[in-house]
């Protein structure tokens, strides 16, 4: 019998189904198979019980096939895991309970499969694999109570080498059944889903909590095993190419360091020609003002003087980059809108072509946030990383702090500090002290020097000078250059991870019921596993339209911000799906007011919006209040950009409502 103190927590959770790499494709091929025998039957699904939005839904076990009526002719066989709402439930003659299935919630019904053959998915909570950087690949156990005997013994380092070499195929033992794949499994570029079984909260041996996690997949068999990457070769690294896109302010100050920052860049160049890397390593050059219709002469807001893909040298780089300079015309606050060019480089750059990506944003003054009158964006530091991140891009700060700017100090560096923390690898923001220009020089040649390396160790088939741990500079030279290089090549490592999962299409592992940690088991302060959440337009929108509510509210109500809960209580009923339930006496907080739907109810996150009570706003000061509504404003913008992202909408049927494609938002990026 097992310790109690081994005997993990339920969690107030437990959601239905596990791991599984499922491309929408094979869930497409089947159903379409069914395509003819699909009517509309006018129906919407049945409600999950003691919900009045939510609709059933199920995931088919392997083996299950779609009847045309219960117990009745086969009309397919069903790739295992599918998604399926769920319109009725019937037993035949038997007793056997059946469900009949569609695979939208426009009526669109296919047919009929067992109850025994299905798993309720009751939740829309996804896992992807966290950034490699940093972190060991996540290893997934036959058994929960071997997992925990590993992850809690005194000799934890020593028995996961060993645990390591059987998960790649070096002994017998079944202990460890698969383990993430060397090569990143990038969810934007291979849909998959990691939904999960059962999930507990833990408290491991070196005193962090964690959450032991069941999950499964499509099929048991086990690939044959693959060499680590650490093996340091790979040839198809060959293809290997980079980008470094400077993100500068260019208003009236920064002129010096425009000028610093060009002579860099040519002798990078100088440097990558003559090893002949001229191919492999591309810079690019965004500049920003200010508004030019509120400012006259400021000239743009942001502007590309230099698209990567569209210089390979020297000259060209120059030649276009000379078209930059520092504005002669004085911008309108002393913040600047530093985050207008940062969205540009993110989504005006194309990055598709490169495997590094990394942004140098370079500026000597806070950036306007959220909330500020002036900001073109609506979005704040978190909201822009969340964006960078999404694409794989590294962010880099390299903040001034100038004399003259003394009194902005510290508010800008809490903003970058924020803006730059890449996950597992830690903070990528560097100030310049004094806004040294020689300090300045410094840093941008040790950056480029440092992605040119990886690039040049790449063009050989070999792996940056990096890992996936990031190596700390010695005692004998603990300068920011020393860290700015150790980062760079963890990073590089974990780029190059990602370009070649992208390249070799590499899904995630092949299992059918395992048990894993979220964390990493080797350093549990790093995360190995994400946490999203599927929702789909017609959710999205909705979230969208709640938090607009309650930001108008919370504007209407700025002179009386006692009144607020009572506003809000009013607004409640044109979002509600029952109105009769909106506003009902006692309610507390956000969340008893219904205001946010019921597919955030239950989740298992601490929400800093469904926690809020009529007794924490009233205690809040005025600049707290502005600081939550100015967040929140934030995040509609955020969601309207999920919203116009095209690209990664999945639907999960070829004959799904648009409404029910969904998208993949990371946990964080929920109020």
């Amino acid at each position: 019998m097992k310790s109690p103190l081994r005997r993990p927590l339920d969690l107030s959770f437990c959601l239905a189904l596990g791991l599984f790499a499922l491309m929408t494709s094979g869930i497409a091929a089947a159903q379409t198979t069914a395509q003819s025998t699909a009517q509309s039957t006018g129906q919407t699904p049945m409600l999950m019980e003691g919900k009045t939005t939510l609709y059933q839904r199920v995931l088919t076990r392997p083996g299950a096939q779609l009847l045309a009526q219960p117990g009745g002719a086969v009309l397919s066989e069903l790739p295992a895991l599918s998604i399926f709402y769920v319109y009725d439930r019937l037993s035949n003659e038997s007793g056997t309970p059946y469900l009949e299935v569609g695979g939208n919630t426009a009526g669109q019904v296919k047919g009929w499969v067992a109850a025994d053959d299905t798993i309720e998915w009751k939740q829309s909570l996804v896992l992807s694999f966290a950034e490699p950087a940093g972190r060991e690949p996540v290893l997934f156990f036959s058994d929960e109570y071997a997992m925990l005997d590993l992850v809690e013994s005194e000799d934890l380092s020593e028995r996961l080498q060993a645990v390591r070499a059987e998960a790649t195929g070096t002994s017998p033992d079944d202990a460890v059944i698969a383990r993430e794949p060397d090569t990143y499994v990038d969810i934007r570029e291979q849909f998959y889903l990691l939904p999960i079984l059962q999930a507990r909260e833990i408290a491991l041996a070196s005193g962090f909590r964690a959450k032991s996690v069941e999950v499964a997949s499509v099929t048991a068999e086990k690939e044959a095993p693959q060499p680590l990457e650490s093996q340091r070769a790979n040839p198809e690294l060959a293809d290997f190419s980079a980008a470094l896109v400077f993100v500068i302010d260019a208003s009236t100050s920064m002129g010096p360091y425009i000028d610093e920052a060009r002579e860099a860049v040519a002798g990078v160049y100088k440097r990558i020609e003559e090893a002949g890397l001229a191919d492999k390593m591309r810079f690019g050059l965004i500049g920003y003002r200010d508004d030019p219709d509120a400012v006259p002469g400021v000239d743009y807001l942001s502007r590309v003087f230099v698209e990567p893909r569209e210089v390979a040298d020297d000259t060209g780089f120059l030649q276009r980059a000379a078209a930059l300079e520092a504005s002669k015309v004085s911008t309108r606050t002393f913040e600047e809108d530093g985050f207008a060019g940062l969205i540009e480089a993110v989504d005006g750059v194309d990055w598709s072509s490169f495997g590094g990506r990394y942004i140098v944003f370079i500026t000597d003054a806070s950036s306007r946030d959220a909330g500020h009158r002036f900001s073109s964006t609506g979005l704040g530091a978190a909201e822009v990383r969340e964006k960078a991140l999404e694409k794989h891009i590294a962010t880099y700060t390299l903040h001034l702090k100038t004399p003259e700017s003394v009194q902005d100090h510290a508010a800008a560096e809490r903003q970058y500090a924020l803006l730059s923390d890449y996950p597992n690898v830690g903070s990528l923001y560097y100030p310049v002290d004094a806004g040294d220009v020689s300090l300045f020089r410094a840093k941008v040649d040790a950056l480029a020097q440092a992605i040119v390396d990886q690039v040049a160790a790449a063009s050989k088939g070999e792996f940056a000078a990096g890992s996936r741990k990031v190596e700390k500079p010695a005692p004998s030279a603990p300068t920011a250059e020393a860290d700015l290089e150790a980062k760079t090549a963890a990073l590089g490592y974990a780029m190059q991870l990602v370009y070649l999962g992208r390249v070799q299409g590499t899904k995630a592992p092949p299992l059918l019921r395992a048990w894993s940690i979220d964390r990493d088991l080797d350093d549990p302060a790093k995360q190995a596993l994400k946490v999203r959440v599927l929702l789909t337009k017609a959710q999205l929108s909705d979230l969208q339209a709640a938090l607009r509510e309650i930001v108008e509210v919370g504007i209407a109500t700025e002179t009386s911000r006692e009144t607020f809960f009572d506003q809000l209580k009013s607004a409640t009923a044109a979002l509600s799906r029952d109105p009769t339930q909106v506003g009902r006496q006692g309610a507390t907080n956000l969340q008893e007011l219904g205001i946010l739907g019921e597919y955030l109810d239950d989740l298992p996150y601490r929400s800093r919006v469904l926690a809020l009570s009529e007794e924490t706003w009233n205690r809040w000061s005025i600049g707290e209040q502005v600081a939550f509504i100015d967040d929140l404003s934030a995040k509609i913008r955020l969601y309207q950009r999920f919203h116009d992202d095209v690209d990664n909408w999945v639907s999960l049927d070829d004959g799904a409502a648009p409404a029910d494609a969904v998208y993949p938002i990371p946990l964080s990026a929920l109020p």
